[in-house]
């Protein structure tokens, strides 16, 4: 199925429901794929989304919204996005271990969709945030390969935008409410004082090392369900070990990076920050775009 974009250069096509692993004999793992439209004819970047909803929550069509993988793909990028196991399914570590398991499978078969291997972006919000730090700070901790996907290959990421993301869980204060509570016993799958290494494992924070992949950070000073200084924390970390990182505060901005906490997240500031992460995969990957794609 052939879509596109009114103010994208190109256009791109949906295949859809690819599966890249398994979590269990009976349980497949998908991803969608768009592909830019007409095909490249030499190998360009990928650009992998991962949504959020709490661990507990979401699937990978919110992707199609068109501030994320359309932009990407309209713009000469390879898009994925990643359904990876719940809470309600399986705690952590099955979230990172499905979405290290995409990733290699996407550089197993790169040449079939003309991907750059050495160039893989990903992105996130909120749950899915903090499974893009996690993948761009932990290659080679072996605690969170896991075993699906194609082995052999690396889970390493070039590239990570993580906006309103949680990157620590080893503060032993009591989150903010219960609810907060019981999203954060369910990823964890028990009481929070029995797993203190889990939540450590868990932790962007933990994983900060020299040589670790360009970030870029967006948080809103006001975020009520993570607090703006866990992005705060991990910009300083980063700098510290000298990695390019950059962080895009919204002041005022709720979880949902708007002034209004309670409206839904879309369009507005959405689609700025579609392009302004467009722009940081653009000249963090440094993809010669055009010079890959054939004329229309």
């Amino acid at each position: 199925m052939l879509q596109s974009l009114a103010d994208a250069p190109f256009s791109f096509r949906y295949l859809p429901a690819i599966r890249y692993g398994r979590a269990a004999p009976d349980e497949p793992l998908y991803l969608d794929v768009l592909m830019p439209e007409p095909r490249p004819i030499r190998p360009v970047p990928a650009i992998v989304y991962l949504h959020g909803g709490g661990w507990e929550n979401g699937e990978r069509y919110v992707a199609l919204q068109p501030w994320l993988n359309p932009l990407m793909a309209g713009n000469g990028f390879v898009a994925v996005s990643v359904t990876y196991r719940l809470t309600g399914t399986a705690p952590f570590p099955a979230q990172i271990y499905d979405v290290k398991a995409a990733i290699r499978w996407l550089r197993a078969n790169a040449r079939q969709f003309t991907v750059d291997p050495g160039r893989i972006g990903v992105w996130g919000d909120s749950a899915g945030g903090h499974l893009a730090a996690l993948l761009g700070l932990t290659d080679g901790v072996s605690e969170l390969d896991g075993d699906s996907g194609t082995p052999g290959e690396s889970s390493a990421v070039q590239a990570v935008v993580a906006r309103c993301a949680p990157t620590d869980f080893t503060d032993d204060r009591p989150p903010l409410d219960n609810a907060d509570q019981r999203v954060l016993t369910k990823l964890f799958g028990g009481p929070l004082a029995d797993c203190p290494q889990l939540r450590r494992l868990a932790s962007p924070l933990c994983h900060v090392h020299a040589g670790a992949p360009p970030f870029m950070l967006v948080h809103g000073t006001a975020d009520e369900t993570v607090g703006y200084e866990h992005a705060v924390r991990l910009g300083n970390a980063l700098r510290r070990v000298g990695t390019d990182v950059s962080l895009h505060t919204i002041p005022g901005g709720h979880h949902n990076l708007l002034q209004d906490g309670e409206l839904p997240w879309s369009d507005t500031p959405w689609t700025d920050l579609g392009r302004q992460a467009l722009e940081f995969f653009k000249t963090r990957l440094r993809p010669s775009l055009r010079s890959s794609l054939r004329p229309s």
